[in-house]
């Protein structure tokens, strides 16, 4: 075993035992603690990318202010825009614990990306956070209207419970004719809301992210007995009206059938859309960049080839 994996594997145990050890001692989970833990993974981060140009801001929602940050990698050179939208299962997760992958997606595809902020749940559920993103994304040609941009092209980036935004971000764009999306990424997704796919219960426990964890999210998020099946991007209609999908999956992952099953759909649908498939990793890979630099290194390299054609 090399000093990589074994580095991996002993991580993964440590994880596990820590959650073994909170069952045990049957602390109850709470927001704080589940955000506490998610930005822990933050020390796995590989040094920061330099970005020329950094800018934090806001957009106007309907009721509130996003908060947003710009990287543009080229100020002096015309380049399209990438929306990124992070993980956290809707609870967690910010802009900050972000910003190493931020810069990463600025520098390697060549792309100004825009990091949002958008609102989390318990405090904000279903649609709150989810209102935010659109908003950011129908306000991107008075947001960058100072930068040297190509608003024609566009693409949605997600992990995790981003996925999902950034799925039904542009699902919604295209539905309504509002803004047109060139392509979308989406880095181990959640789809389905419904718990409906079987990696639930063959990764359901023992690989970071946990299938108990994940519905106590959701429980947490839909507050108003939502039709959580309606909210779901892997039962959305017509989904020939999707951009161009790369969908970058962890094999042990209890949202791994759903990222599956989702291309498929889209292949059906006549969509053209990319699927990797990691046998070995688990959740939050992306966060995880000291465990695995050089998977990180072509995971960024994918996506930037893919948004490039």
């Amino acid at each position: 075993m090399n000093q990589v994996a074994h580095e991996y594997l002993n991580f993964l145990e440590k994880a596990n035992q820590y959650l073994r050890q909170r069952e045990s001692e049957n602390i109850p989970l709470t927001p704080q603690l589940a955000r506490d833990g998610l930005e822990a993974l933050g020390q796995f981060a590989l040094p920061k990318l330099s970005v020329e140009l950094i800018t934090d801001t806001v957009v106007a929602g309907n009721d509130n202010t996003i908060p947003v940050r710009i990287y543009d990698p080229h100020p002096a050179i015309t380049k399209p825009v990438l929306v990124f939208f992070h993980g956290g299962g809707h609870m967690c997760g910010s802009i900050e614990l972000n910003d190493a992958i931020a810069r990463r997606l600025a520098m390697s595809t060549d792309h100004l990306v825009v990091s949002v902020g958008y609102r989390l749940t318990p405090e904000f559920p279903y649609p709150h956070g989810l209102n935010d993103c659109r908003s950011v994304v129908e306000h991107l040609p008075g947001l960058l209207g100072n930068y040297n941009v190509d608003l024609e092209k566009i693409t949605l980036c997600g992990d995790s419970a981003g996925g999902a935004l950034a799925t039904t971000v542009a699902w919604h764009c295209h539905k309504n004719k509002t803004v047109q999306i060139t392509s979308l990424v989406l880095i181990y997704p959640s789809l389905d809301y419904t718990f409906s796919t079987p990696s639930y219960q063959t990764y359901r426990k023992g690989f970071l992210l946990e299938t108990d964890k994940i519905r106590w999210y959701f429980d947490q998020y839909f507050q108003n007995n939502e039709d959580r099946r309606l909210a779901s991007p892997l039962f959305f209609p017509d989904l020939d009206i999707m951009p161009s999908t790369l969908i970058l999956a962890a094999g042990c992952d209890p949202l791994v059938s759903e990222g599956e099953l989702f291309y498929k759909n889209l292949q059906t649908a006549g969509v053209r859309t990319e699927y990797h498939h990691g046998s070995e990793l688990i959740h939050c890979f992306l966060n995880l960049e000291t465990l695995n630099p050089d998977l990180i290194e072509v995971i960024y390299q994918r996506i930037a080839k893919f948004i490039s054609t």
